[in-house]
């Protein structure tokens, strides 16, 4: 269940998943979908991966199921 009536809906897209308004993955360290600032700080303000509606539930079910954030990053990278 996302919540839509939050002040930064949306924030990548119209109609995105916001199921997660954070990141499993972050930081990531893949610079396909982020990467560093001047200050040393992983920004991936551009990736709006976790916000697709089939990789957020895909995201969910896998966390629920207890797999490994790294794991699942991986298969997840895999098919992308």
């Amino acid at each position: 269940m996302q919540r839509l009536n939050c002040e930064r809906y949306p924030c990548h897209f119209p109609e995105q998943d916001c199921s997660l308004c954070f990141c499993p993955f972050y930081p990531c360290m893949d610079d396909r979908f982020g990467g560093y600032l001047e200050d040393g700080v992983w920004c991936c303000r551009n990736c709006t991966i976790v916000h697709l509606p089939e990789v957020s539930n895909m995201i969910l079910d896998a966390l629920m199921d207890g797999q490994s954030s790294e794991d699942l990053w991986k298969r997840l990278v895999a098919v992308l």
